[in-house]
């Protein structure tokens, strides 16, 4: 039986593999900037790209397509990809601020939502900062 290859990607000295990264030589500081912000900009942007494909697939292929990811990740964790995605839609979602941030707002309304992300841009708040504001929020709406 022949083993398939790691997938691997490849930003200038720097080969990043499902399990490392692994350096080339001794690239120069200045190198160094590039694949780490990739790396970064990579980790906080596939939770959407995971959310958004299954929901595009589940929407295409429905029972069948749910079983393409089965082992790799939990199932719990997929289903909470998928939801937030749902449910914060792409207008809303902000690069600036972390996935949890976003699913933080994702049982608001859907202008609420742009509302909080925009509020905690702007006043630097963290993801659990954000969670005590939609509480408020959510506490002062029951209260009308």
């Amino acid at each position: 039986m022949v083993a398939e290859p790691s997938p691997k990607i490849t930003i200038g000295k720097f080969d990043f593999l499902p399990t490392a990264a692994m350096i080339r030589g001794k690239p120069p500081l200045e190198e160094w900037s590039e694949p780490l912000l990739a790396a970064i900009w990579c980790q906080r942007a596939s939770p959407w790209w995971i959310g958004d494909l299954l929901n595009a697939g589940d929407a295409r292929f429905g029972e069948a397509f749910s079983q393409a990811c089965q082992g790799h990740v939990s199932s719990e964790m997929l289903q909470r990809y998928e939801s937030i995605s749902r449910r914060v839609p792409r207008e809303n979602r902000r690069p600036s601020l972390s996935w949890s941030a976003h699913a933080a707002v994702a049982r608001l309304p859907y202008n609420e939502q742009r509302e909080m992300l925009k509020r905690a841009e702007e006043r630097g708040w963290n993801s659990e900062q954000l969670r005590v504001k939609v509480r408020e929020w959510i506490e002062s709406q029951k209260n009308q």
